[in-house]
């Protein structure tokens, strides 16, 4: 048994107060960063994945948080989630795009880069410059303590450059043993270091040469680390030398012989090991554990090995990138014990786990694992059910009936033809009260102290295949079944057992029938079922439920229960799923609050996403630990190390900013005409990059931050004139948020808005007034009918201009949000489905680039003139801006609004703009959203923009939906 499992199970046995069973007393060490190597998610990235080449030769952070690599394809950026490439030799002045080394100088941030043909170039605020550079090729690049760059180049020796200029060349002329140096450390007492072809070398603080160090084998010495003590170790090609005294060194552990690549210690102390051709060694706490491609490793030749700002490890091989970091979940597979993969039921009895699986029983304490009942009926046991009785657990199964456990031995064996009217039990209840109660697809087995009863539809049960059941505190059975809920009321006669059955009817809510547990928390019943999780204020008659009109990703829940700060998770076939408890009061008071959730899958460290229905699969242990019974194993959580990881925000970047697709520069003004402007950002944290929230803020513009949850690409449009500073913040679930990353830029006004053509407009319109005026007074009398009809008619005209387009004559954006708040409401009463189609014309910057601006205008009437054809009588179309359209679609479903815009998007690429555009040919994307998900103006207008941001994401002439 792995160091792991003793220590993950002792912190298991911790007492928490929450369980009737013994409890031990004993330290409890953190469930995770305790792991083996194979309990440490690792992911990886190759070509595959946006890696511009699959052997990453060298690793460094630089102070934002951004991951610079080494690559053949040139030097690469990584925020977490994508790649930027900067293989463009005449923008970094390097004279080839393959880099060996990269290191950064923490003393401003800058970035060095050396490889191929000896180039060197250094990163700094975005802007590349050339150093001088060490032809044939470049080693290593190392910048020391005070900021100086070390340069251990392939031929020419080891050079220094202070403030990017060469200073000084140390070769063989000044003690080398050879020309060829692979890197260079100094160290505390300011000795020099060099790894070369022909051995390890020093220049003592008071020497002025090089002396080989003859302790350490003469060929080639790849790579230096420095130990927290101070010592040296040495990589070598027969394996490690650590330092001893003054410039003495030994064999570091004598039985491990290989070829070493790379040498880096841990934050915690561990000595992470890459090698030539065996993969990657950790030595932590004097064990020595390895991964290789047999267990995971894209290739067993490690280039670099780094740790990042939050600890996580990063190991660098000829087959792409692998990151090594804590998992939210340790997990438990027959590779680490278990009787059996599929589990159904886990259940805390004695100070011991019990994991049920679809091949018998396994118990998990301080000591291992071991397998329950060998030699028994129970063993090989298809386990779904657990329940603590009367001092036993009672051990529900598939084809074997149900078994009372002791700890020891079985007890009693509930089968059929004794006592069951089946051998599958499903479910099991138990009070103190009453006695023990089985549940199977035959009814209710009820054992009390007066005899056996069965209960069917007969006696008021809806439905005879159990699925849930549960005893209240005041001891009233709830049994749940494929056809609902019944509430049985027992009552104690003196010499047998009444049952009072009442029918809860769940169908009002969202058609709920199958219930699949059943809890009691804080005054509440609490039941997953197969439309969302069900609610009930107990001694009430309000029911509630929660699904995805709540904000929840889906409907169907298999499990719930409660941490130990009265968090909710629930289990689903599609992961589990963790609710703050504030969050979740909040909506219980106001349902119309939706419900923020964090999902948590195989990413995160479960053993698997499929969370099964069982008795219980989701269960809190008496330390605070959550279990998880899954398709392949038991998965478990300490809550605590999940605030843990989210307590550090990620730093956050903005990466580009454009207007109008132009690249916009801080500070800069952007022209009156400008129609959109664009951020992109992003948090540049590696825990849960996949569980990074983002906040936004446009100063000038919004009051309050606005989420937009794991989106990294705002824009905005139709900008008033002024000063902005645009905001982004981060965070990991429930932790806090980051300092926010800010651009501030300005909008220039429109000559009518400038306050000269304001005056002169204001000027001109008192005199028009004045005519006016005086010419009204001169007719008045004798034709005053005439110009009032006049009047109308131009009151008329104008409100009709006030609503249209000048240019296409479509409905312009007042009269669209005017209808659009029109039909919203008439949706809402009629009980029908509203959707939005919001148009964007492809690359038309070009089609005005190319046809100049009128024709561009011809186009847009060509294409609203078309547009009016294409759609229903009832639809209605108008211009957005530019060149985007929008067109709502009353009484329309999502999948009927599909069709729709697909075909105005065929009807356009097919339409002949010849007479306009000779042979260009043009096409639009098309963002649909409806007010089946989306029933407010805001969302489905943000759905729809967010669904066509995609369609052009995604590479236009097409359409997306939400």
């Amino acid at each position: 048994m792995s160091l792991f499992i003793r220590y993950l199970l002792i912190g298991i046995m911790l007492p928490f107060g929450l369980s009737s069973a013994p409890a031990q007393s004993m330290d409890l060490p953190q469930l995770q960063g305790n792991g083996s190597l194979e309990h440490l998610i690792s992911e990886v990235w190759t070509t595959r994945h946006g890696l511009p080449h699959n052997s990453v030769n060298a690793m460094a952070q630089d102070s934002q948080g951004y991951l610079w690599l080494g690559t053949w394809q040139g030097p690469s950026r990584f925020n977490g989630r994508e790649f930027e490439i900067y293989d463009d030799i005449r923008v970094t002045g390097l004279p080839d795009i393959g880099i060996f080394t990269v290191d950064v100088n923490h003393c401003n941030g800058s970035l060095y880069v050396g490889g191929a043909r000896g180039g060197i170039s250094r990163h700094d605020d975005g802007q590349w410059q050339e150093l001088q550079p060490a032809p044939p090729f470049i080693n290593n690049l190392n910048v020391d303590s005070q900021c100086n760059l070390w340069v251990s180049s392939s031929e020419q020796g080891l050079l220094f450059y202070e403030n990017d200029q060469r200073s000084s060349v140390f070769t063989t002329d000044n003690g080398l043993p050879s020309n060829a140096v692979f890197q260079s450390l100094l160290d505390k007492q300011g000795n020099l270091w060099a790894a070369t072809s022909e051995g390890l070398a020093v220049k003592a603080a008071n020497a002025t040469g090089f002396s080989l160090i003859k302790s350490v084998p003469n060929g080639r010495v790849r790579t230096l680390v420095m130990a927290p003590t101070g010592q040296i170790l040495v990589g070598t090609q027969e394996g490690i030398y650590q330092q001893t005294e003054n410039f003495g060194f030994k064999r570091f552990q004598p039985d491990f012989n290989a070829s070493i690549s790379a040498l880096h210690y841990s934050p915690e102390g561990h000595l992470w090991i890459g090698t030539y051709r065996r993969g990657v060694w950790r030595i932590r706490n004097g064990e020595t554990q390895s991964l290789d491609t047999n267990s995971g490793l894209p290739n067993n030749h490690v280039l670099d090995i780094m740790h990042d700002h939050e600890g996580s490890i990063w190991v660098s091989t000829h087959g792409g990138l692998v990151q090594f970091r804590d998992a939210l979940f340790a997990k438990f597979t027959k590779a680490h014990g278990l009787v059996g993969n599929y589990v159904r039921a886990v259940m805390e009895y004695q100070g011991n786990i019990y994991v049920g699986t679809s091949n018998g029983v396994t118990r998990i304490n301080s000591e291992g694992n071991f397998i329950v009942g060998e030699g028994t009926e129970l063993e090989g046991q298809s386990v779904l059910s657990f329940q603590r009785h009367d001092g036993e657990l009672i051990i529900g199964t598939y084809t074997g009936g149900a078994f009372a456990w002791n700890g020891k031995q079985v007890t009693r064996h509930y089968h059929q033809g004794d006592k069951l009217p089946d051998n599958e039990v499903r479910k099991i209840a138990s009070s103190s009260r009453y006695g023990l109660v089985l549940g199977g697809p035959d009814g209710l087995t009820h054992i009390s102290p007066y005899g056996i009863k069965q209960l069917t539809v007969d006696d008021g049960l809806l439905n005879n295949y159990t699925t849930a059941l549960f005893f209240d505190s005041e001891h009233q059975l709830w049994a749940g079944s494929v056809s609902g809920v019944v509430k049985i009321t027992l009552t104690d006669a003196g010499d047998d057992i009444r049952y009072q059955t009442e029918e809860i009817n769940l169908r009002s809510l969202s058609g709920a029938e199958l219930a699949f547990q059943i809890v009691e928390k804080q005054g509440h019943l609490w039941v997953a079922t197969d439309r969302g999780l069900v609610v009930h204020r107990m001694g009430t008659d309000e029911w509630q439920i929660f699904n995805r009109d709540n904000g929840l990703p889906f409907d169907n829940f298999l499990s719930v229960a409660f941490d130990g700060d009265a968090n909710l998770w629930l289990g689903s076939n599609r992961g589990a799923i963790f609710i703050d408890h504030d969050a979740f009061t909040q909506t219980l008071n106001d349902p119309n609050t939706l419900l923020p959730y964090q999902r948590y899958t195989e990413v995160d460290g479960m053993s698997s996403s499929q969370v099964n229905s069982g008795g219980p699969s989701l269960y809190r242990s008496s330390n605070g630990h959550l279990w998880l019974a899954t398709a392949s194993g038991v998965s478990v959580i300490n809550p605590q190390h999940r605030r843990d990881l989210s307590s550090s925000p990620p730093p956050v970047v903005i990466a580009s900013v454009k207007a109008d697709d132009r690249t916009l520069s801080y500070g800069e003004e952007v022209a009156s005409d400008t129609q959109r402007v664009a951020f992109e950002y992003a948090g540049l944290g590696y825990l849960m990059s996949d569980h990074i929230r983002y906040q936004v803020r446009m100063r000038g513009f919004d009051n309050d931050w606005i989420d937009k949850d794991s989106l990294t690409r705002t824009e905005y449009t139709a900008l008033p004139a002024r000063d902005y500073v645009f905001q982004v913040r981060a965070s990991y679930p429930g932790g806090a948020w980051s300092e926010p990353a800010q651009f501030a830029f300005s909008r220039s006004e429109h000559f009518w808005q400038k306050p000269t053509t304001w005056a002169l407009l204001l000027l001109a319109a008192v005199l028009i007034a004045f005519i006016v005026v005086r010419a009204r007074l001169r007719f008045l009398n004798r034709s005053r009918r005439q110009l009032d009809r006049m009047v109308q008619e131009k009151t008329a005209e104008l409100e009709t201009l006030v609503r249209q387009d000048p240019l296409t004559g479509l409905g312009n954006r007042r009269a669209f949000d005017e209808r659009l708040r029109l039909e919203l409401k008439r949706s809402q009463r009629s009980d029908k489905h509203l959707s939005l189609a919001i148009i964007d014309v492809d690359f038309f910057k070009q089609v005005n680039d190319r046809f100049l601006h009128t024709v561009g205008d011809q186009v847009l009437i060509e294409l609203s003139r078309l547009l009016v054809t294409l759609l229903r009588d009832v639809d209605y179309a108008a211009r957005w801006g530019g060149e985007e359209f929008a067109v709502l679609l009353p009484d329309t479903s999502l999948e009927e609004a599909i069709e729709v815009a697909d075909r105005v998007r065929n009807g356009v690429q097919h339409h002949d703009f010849s007479r306009l555009l000779d042979e260009h040919q043009l096409t639009v994307s098309i963002g649909v959203s409806c007010s089946e998900h989306y029933p407010d103006h805001s969302s489905l207008l943000v759905a729809a923009d967010q669904a066509l941001y995609q369609a052009k994401s995604n590479g236009r002439n097409r359409l997306e939906y939400k």
